[in-house]
């Protein structure tokens, strides 16, 4: 989604890479762009949402992969209940539960939970092991959590339990590919500009 990031009278253009929270994490459109050089300030972001022009107060500063963070105050902002940002991926995933243990895939994956493919779980509350085997020969990621629903498209895992090193794993891994992703729409949308403009 495209976002304007103003750290005073300077606005950054940029592409939304992921949210989680109240903390949204902007790629810049231009990667010469110098205002995450300007950070950490106060700023203000804006954007469209659902027709609408939202503008957030807050703060900003520089993040990992190139991406800026921006962190709203409470003032206004829109709740996402998300705590961390998620993406859709499939991995291999062992799980430990009542006594048994099935393999699945996940749907999707952050460093709060994950959605698996299947139904076979349990019920709802049930306690879970899982083991994610991470790609490029990551290192494996376990968690304990609990079942918080099955839907159609397979069971919902929230994390109880993870060690900081696999969070930060999850995180890094999400906000990597997510990034790639703005990085690779912000290039097509300024090639589409340029070639516009001719």
């Amino acid at each position: 989604m495209p976002a304007t990031l103003s750290v005073g009278v300077r606005p950054m253009e940029g592409i939304v890479a992921a949210t989680g929270k109240d903390i949204a994490w902007l790629l810049p459109r231009d990667p010469r762009d110098l205002t995450p050089g300007l950070l950490p300030r106060s700023a203000q972001l804006s954007f469209r949402h659902q027709g609408h022009l939202v503008v957030l107060h807050g703060n900003a500063a520089r993040a990992q992969q190139g991406c800026v963070a921006f962190t709203a105050n409470r003032e206004g902002r829109i709740d996402n209940l998300r705590e961390s940002p998620r993406l859709d991926v499939q991995l291999p995933v062992t799980v430990n539960a009542g006594g048994q243990t099935i393999t699945s895939r996940t749907v999707n994956v952050s460093a709060g939970g994950a959605l698996l493919e299947g139904a076979a779980f349990g019920e709802r509350d049930a306690a879970v092991e899982v083991t994610i085997e991470m790609p490029q020969g990551g290192p494996e990621v376990k968690a304990t959590g609990i079942i918080v629903r099955t839907i159609p498209e397979g069971t919902a895992i929230h994390f109880t339990e993870i060690d900081p090193a696999s969070r930060d794993h999850l995180d890094s891994m999400v906000l990597s590919i997510r990034a790639a992703l703005a990085r690779r729409f912000a290039e097509q949308a300024t090639g589409g500009d340029a070639a516009r403009g001719r």
